[in-house]
């Protein structure tokens, strides 16, 4: 009987797809007729006040008075959407307080912000706000420029390269300037000693002093800026044991 009768008592079934709610809904019962049921045996036990009704299209047995309410209306379904939604801004709040910036402490609000019109920003645990983000490349820029030019400042204070004439350090602005500070018995650059090694023209040979520079060296200090490792490649590699 209940289920000939379905489309009397079942009521119509609505939903808001727009929520985020896995198909949950209610029913609506306007246009319906509640129909409960029960047997002798259960009104002669409990009386008809006691849980012995049936109303079709729900489990279990029930009081009159809870038979004919509506527990799947409207009103229900608004409270367990609002309970998934108050979950779903707690589980938010939890993702976002693992994106605080490591270097302001900010919790940001969303996610991904939007910077500079159409340019996205996107937070990741561990990193930093926009604002912190651009300071500190800012600083590092600095950091890199002030590096440079201490690098810089200590190579021109040593002798040219032997082979260029040019800085010890190598061109300005290139690569090798920027990451490698000359030591003070490097004789060529860095592009120099490659393109050496490159033509396989072997180690680099001063030439020897000669007798007049040696006794000019005895009176005064020669102006070649080479002076000390011409005389000490002079007793490394002998005029006779060198290769032309």
């Amino acid at each position: 009987m209940a289920d000939l009768s379905a489309e009397v008592w079942c009521g119509s079934w609505w939903t808001v797809r727009l929520d985020d709610n896995d198909g949950d809904g209610w029913r609506e019962y306007d246009d319906a007729v509640p129909v409960v049921a029960t047997t002798l045996e259960l009104l002669a036990e409990h009386g008809p006040l006691g849980p012995v009704w049936w109303r079709f299209g729900r489990p279990g047995r029930h009081s009159l008075v809870e038979a004919l309410e509506n527990p799947d209306n409207r009103a229900a379904y608004d409270e367990r959407q609002k309970a998934r939604e108050k979950k779903v801004r707690q589980e938010h709040r939890e993702l976002m307080r693992t994106l605080a910036c490591v270097d302001c402490g900010d919790v940001p609000k969303e996610e991904t912000t939007w910077v500079y019109g159409s340019r996205q920003w996107t937070r990741r645990p561990g990193g930093r706000c926009w604002t912190c983000h651009k300071e500190r490349n800012e600083r590092l820029e600095r950091e890199a420029e002030e590096q440079l030019e201490a690098a810089r400042a200590a190579n021109a204070s040593l002798r040219p390269c032997w082979t260029c004439r040019g800085s010890i350090g190598g061109k300005a602005g290139s690569w090798l300037e920027l990451t490698e500070e000359a030591g003070p018995d490097r004789l060529e650059c860095p592009q120099c000693a490659a393109d050496r090694e490159t033509e396989e023209l072997g180690p680099l040979m001063l030439p020897v002093p000669t007798k007049r520079e040696l006794v000019a060296a005895l009176v005064s200090t020669p102006a070649d800026p080479w002076w000390e490792d011409r005389v000490l490649h002079a007793e490394l590699y002998p005029a006779r044991g060198r290769r032309v």
